[in-house]
């Protein structure tokens, strides 16, 4: 099975993939605690902010990429004479 993930998810998928798998777990275990105690600790709440801010940057910095290549390839084609 790992082996087929990795066949149909490039590098950057495979770990964005995880982060998100992580994150979900965590979450999982961050709502079982609150029902058994009532609480969430802190430390977890600030693992959670912690992946949610990864997450996003993951997103960010990718759009970021996206565009400078966009501008790259823009303006090679205006200077191809």
């Amino acid at each position: 099975m790992k082996q087929a993930l990795r066949d149909c998810l490039s590098m950057n998928e495979y770990r964005i993939s995880a982060i998100i798998i992580g994150f979900f777990i965590t979450l999982g275990v961050t709502m079982l605690q609150y029902v058994r105690l009532g609480t969430i600790d802190m430390n977890v709440q600030n693992l959670i902010l912690t992946f949610i801010y990864v997450i996003g940057g993951i997103q960010v910095s990718q759009h970021v990429k996206d565009i400078a290549i966009k501008n790259r390839e823009d303006r090679a084609a205006q200077n191809k004479p």
